[in-house]
C-alpha cells in the first residue's frame, strides 16, 4: 500500500484527499475509434518497431513507486516522452479524475512494452475532480499537451475525452482481467499525436472543462541522464 495526497476541487469547494492506493495501471490502445487505434498501432510499429498487442485495450501493471508529483525528472536516453491522459483514481467506491502523463521509454518499447511502461516515472497532477460532477458532459472535456524542443514549445496533442474509452469500460476490463480493486490509480490511454513522436526537455498538459469553467494542469522538466559510467 502506498500513499499520496491530492486536492479535490468540487463545485462547493475543495478538500484534501490522503489516498492509500494498492496498485497503478497503464491502459494502452484505449481509443474509442477502433480504426484510429489500429492506425496508432501501425504508427508505433512503423516508427518505433513496437510489436502489435495481442488484445486491445491492453492493461499494464506498474510498480507503485512510478507514480510521482515531482516536476524535475531524469531518464536514461534521449528517446523518452510523455502522453497526456486522464487518470482514474479509485478510493473505496468513489471515483476521481485527475491529469497525468504516461511517460515512456520509446527505445525500450520496441523490445518490451511492459518494461517500457515500468521504467519511467509517471507524473500525476495534484488536483482531482469528482467524476460524478463531470459525467454528464464527459465527452466535451478537452485534452492537450505541449513539448518544448530546442527551446521552442509546440502543440503535441489536441483531443477530447471522446477519443478515449470512458471510465466504465476501462474499469470493466480491469475487473474482468485483474479483479476488484478498492483503491488504485489507472492511466487511461491517450489522444492522437498531431505530428508523430518528438522528444523534448519540457512537457506540459491540460484538461479543460468548458462547462464548469475549470482546468487541470501539470508540467515537468526532463533531464537526459548519460548511459556512460563515470
Amino acid at each position: 500500500m502506498s500513499r499520496m495526497e491530492f486536492t479535490v476541487k468540487e463545485r462547493t469547494g475543495e478538500r484534501t484527499l490522503a489516498l492509500e492506493y494498492e496498485s497503478v495501471f497503464a491502459i494502452g490502445y484505449a481509443g474509442r475509434d477502433m480504426e484510429k487505434t489500429r492506425e496508432h498501432i501501425r504508427e508505433l510499429e512503423r516508427e518505433l518497431g513496437v510489436p502489435a498487442p495481442k488484445k486491445i485495450p491492453t492493461i499494464f501493471q506498474c510498480g507503485n513507486y512510478v507514480l510521482t508529483q515531482e516536476t524535475e525528472l531524469a531518464f536514461v536516453g534521449e528517446k523518452t516522452c510523455g502522453e497526456v491522459e486522464y487518470v482514474i483514481v479509485l478510493d473505496h467506491g468513489t471515483m476521481y479524475i485527475g491529469l497525468g502523463s504516461d511517460h515512456t521509454d520509446r527505445d525500450l518499447e520496441a523490445s518490451s512494452v511492459p518494461k517500457a511502461k515500468q521504467i519511467c516515472a509517471k507524473p500525476i497532477g495534484r488536483v482531482l475532480w469528482v467524476y460524478e460532477e463531470i459525467r454528464d458532459h464527459w465527452d466535451g472535456i478537452r485534452l492537450r499537451s505541449w513539448q518544448t524542443v530546442d527551446g521552442k514549445e509546440r502543440l503535441y496533442q489536441d483531443g477530447s475525452l471522446a477519443d478515449i474509452l470512458p471510465p466504465e469500460v476501462i474499469l470493466k476490463e480491469l475487473q474482468e482481467r485483474v479483479g476488484e480493486m478498492d483503491s488504485c490509480v489507472i492511466y487511461s490511454g491517450t489522444v492522437p499525436l498531431l505530428n508523430g513522436f518528438c522528444f523534448g526537455s519540457h512537457f506540459r498538459c491540460e484538461m479543460e472543462d468548458c462547462v464548469l469553467g475549470r482546468k487541470l494542469e501539470t508540467e515537468y522538466r526532463v533531464e537526459v541522464i548519460s548511459e556512460e559510467e563515470r
